[in-house]
């Protein structure tokens, strides 16, 4: 603790008054909420940058922070969206050894979750990402660094993966090993799919990129927090959050409403959809087999994979109808 207090001193400006653990996203080490003596609240987050699966995230902090905090900063989203905090040098991240720290004005309130987000909240958070499509026609500097990755790496890794795995892998083997035909064709469907429908079919903007029920906060106002995904894509990469959400159909029913020049390209929302049901999988895969989670992680990435295999499943079903 003393590291972050001076951490918050010297890079900051920020005085503490108290630091207390609050929940953060997957992707984090730790998380707190921070008070300080001159009354304002912040949120930090803390990433290990030598975890596989959290490199990603730091390398693109640089590109994404700017254009968020111009977002936040912006008549129609302001007090819609999560804030970043530079420190004194500018900087959006500062590291320490491994650790790598990001800081944002605190929101005070409870994420919904997956399960638990409401028809009123879900038409707020299409509201939020139609005003984001929006300002995007108005970004004033560039954004580098922001393009979509359109390289797909985690279907070959998969593939790989479910080729060569065998029964050393364990529990791992047991909850994949069924469905591996189905995982393959899905991510060969995946690689497809992104060469004949997403390049040149449809207009980018800046999209958040994971949407859900985790990734908002009810406050005074719906917050839609964790940017770490943000990029320049197609909508379709936000409106795919619809199959995460009770109320999918109010999500795109509203969407269209508000942008009413606007038509969802169905082939476009699919692939976003599988695509990210099989990079799911992946990361919770690489997770297992490269990080070494404890007992309770593990538990709940096993979880995790199984419900992303009945998604590709549901996904499947519904597509064939």
């Amino acid at each position: 603790m003393d590291r972050i207090l001076d951490l918050l001193k010297f890079e900051y400006g920020i005085i503490p008054n108290y630091i207390i653990p609050a929940p953060g996203g997957f992707s984090t080490k730790a998380s707190f909420r921070v008070a300080s003596v001159d009354g304002n609240e912040y949120f930090l987050k803390i990433y290990d940058k030598s975890l596989p699966t959290t490199r990603p995230f730091v390398e693109r902090i640089d590109a994404y922070m700017p254009v968020l905090a111009w977002l936040s900063a912006s008549p129609n989203l302001q007090g819609r969206i999560l804030t970043p905090v530079s420190a004194r040098e500018g900087a959006y991240q500062i590291g320490r050894d491994d650790d790598v720290h990001v800081l944002f004005l605190f929101v005070c309130g409870e994420a919904p979750g997956i399960h638990g987000i409401t028809r009123k909240q879900t038409m707020e958070l299409a509201e939020i990402l139609a005003l984001l499509h929006e300002t995007s026609e108005i970004v004033p500097f560039e954004t580098t660094g922001l393009a979509e990755d359109i390289s797909l790496p985690f279907c070959g890794n998969l593939a790989q993966f479910l080729d060569n795995m065998g029964v050393e892998n364990g529990a791992l083997f047991d909850i994949v090993s069924p469905h591996a035909g189905l995982l393959l064709e899905a991510a060969h469907e995946t690689l497809h799919l992104s060469d004949t429908l997403r390049l040149g079919y449809s207009p980018l903007v800046l999209c958040h990129g994971d949407a859900h029920g985790n990734n908002v906060i009810q406050g005074e106002r719906l917050v839609l927090a964790d940017w770490e995904e943000l990029r320049w894509a197609p909508v379709e990469a936000d409106l795919f959050i619809h199959a995460w959400h009770p109320h999918e159909s109010t999500l795109l029913e509203t969407y269209t409403a508000i942008r009413r020049n606007y038509r969802v390209n169905r082939e476009l929302l699919y692939f976003y959809t599988l695509r990210r049901r099989i990079e799911d999988i992946w990361v919770d895969i690489q997770r297992l087999i490269e990080e070494s989670p404890n007992e309770t992680e593990t538990i709940k990435l096993f979880g995790l994979i199984r419900q992303s295999i009945e998604g590709v499943q549901a996904l499947y079903r519904k597509r064939r109808k």
